[in-house]
């Protein structure tokens, strides 16, 4: 269901590219050169105020999504809505208030959730051809003063930061899956997690009562470093009024999708985070030796019997590369039909992403891939609202061009490795 403020969106949106092939048509038309460089100009302005429209839209889409979802699972819904956000108990609750070693308090956000409440003025995009170009107005001139160090880097304000990271995890897919946002004040934070359950058992008056105590452990939030570079020339940099914007957003894409990569896939090596896959205690199952294509749904089921049998909550997504979720969707029956979905796994939300890999080992195959299913709201995302970009020119004197570089903190854990499990040795048909 599109909300009234997401129809509007693409009603301008629908403008702009109306607007957009105008200006290309009278470019195409026009002979005088300056008219041309006037029009040019006019024409990279509103495709980058289309770039960030598209943006408002994904953002608006979600937001949508999740008010759906929960309005489905509340009391009295049909309950059939496969959302993550539905209102079901979890063990770590995007509501509830956490408080670290020196009782300050830490908002912990669900997918839902935002760390910016700015919705309007400077972005990231802005400072950074502010940096390049010079500040255009005094509040970019305010901002560039409040972070810019000795050695010419940047420290991006938090609020603006806040708002990049939002924006990261509007393209992230295992926050769409529920993953629980973490903000970290400083480089470690330290949370418990429940390793094993207490014995319960009836008893009768006066008896004793059963004994075992629940295990608790420490994990503990480290920032790493994600950090990416773009190189551009000068001449790019000085004449496209958009380089700001389009050089937010693709760094927002390509570290939400390392991101994904890391908190699903991430191996602990190279400074990278310990994803789901690779945590100790997270359930497996495998295809079989040395791996398999897919011919029904009794893996994905056996994969989904262990978290059940674990006593964790329903999975809240699966998430798989496109070319496994492209060999679900052509499973087929003896005659040809296609393979009814079991509702037990068509209830689960199926997400995909090119960051999964395709070149795992199971036995003799090293063209395997994964389905990673369970309850994502126990896989908590620790973000550092510090984003530092750096603008270097000296290097790179001898061809004119600039270098971009912007480093981000995050790291990752789970609260209840048991909630989750991994289906391992999916080979192509």
């Amino acid at each position: 269901m599109k909300t009234a403020k997401l129809i509007e969106l693409e009603r301008q949106r629908g403008d702009l590219m109306r607007e957009a092939r105008e200006a290309l048509h009278a470019i195409k038309d026009n002979t005088d050169p300056k008219r041309s460089s006037e029009l040019e100009r006019a024409h990279d302005e509103v495709m980058c105020r289309y770039d960030i429209l598209n943006l408002d839209i994904e953002e608006e889409r979600l937001n949508a999504t999740d008010a759906q979802e929960r309005e489905a699972r509340r009391p009295g819904g049909n309950g059939t809505a496969p959302g993550i956000d539905d209102g079901a108990a979890r063990s770590f609750d995007g509501g509830a208030e956490w408080r670290d070693d020196k009782g300050n308090p830490v908002k912990v956000l669900s997918r839902n959730e935002k760390l910016s409440s700015r919705s309007d003025g400077l972005s990231v995009g802005d400072l950074v051809r502010a940096k390049i170009t010079g500040a255009r107005n005094e509040e970019e001139k305010r901002a560039l003063a409040e972070g810019t160090d000795s050695a010419g880097g940047f420290t991006v304000p938090t609020p603006l930061a806040e708002n990049f990271i939002d924006r990261m995890r509007a393209r992230s897919v295992a926050v769409q899956a529920g993953a629980m946002t973490v903000p970290m004040t400083s480089e470690t934070l330290a949370i418990a997690r429940l390793a094993s359950d207490p014995d319960v058992a009836w008893r009768a008056e006066n008896a004793a009562i059963a004994e075992g105590d629940p295990t608790f452990e420490r994990v503990t939030f480290t920032a790493k470093t994600l950090a990416g570079k773009i190189k551009l020339s000068r001449e790019l940099a000085e004449d496209s009024i958009n380089v700001g914007a389009m050089i937010e957003q693709a760094f927002a894409g390509t570290m939400a999708k390392e991101l994904d990569y890391a908190a699903i896939w991430g191996d602990g090596t190279g400074n990278a985070p310990t994803g789901v896959f690779n945590t100790t205690g997270v359930n497996a199952v495998a295809m079989a030796t040395n791996g398999a294509a897919l011919a029904d749904y009794d893996k994905p089921l056996d994969a989904l019997f262990e978290i059940k049998n674990s006593n964790a909550a329903d999975p809240t997504a699966m998430i798989m590369n496109p070319r496994t979720e492209i060999a679900l969707a052509k499973l087929k029956d003896a005659d040809g039909n296609p393979l009814t979905v079991p509702n037990a796994i068509a209830r689960i939300p199926l997400l995909s992403t090119t960051g999964a890999p395709v070149d795992e080992t199971q036995g003799t195959a090293s063209n395997a891939s994964s389905i990673v299913m369970g309850d994502y709201t126990q896989l908590m995302l620790g973000m550092r609202h510090q984003l530092e970009i750096r603008v270097f020119d000296q290097t790179l004197a001898e061809t004119g061009q600039l270098l971009v570089v912007a480093w981000l903190r995050a790291d990752v854990q789970l609260a209840q490795p048991k909630a989750f499990a991994k289906l391992t040795g999916i080979t192509p048909a």
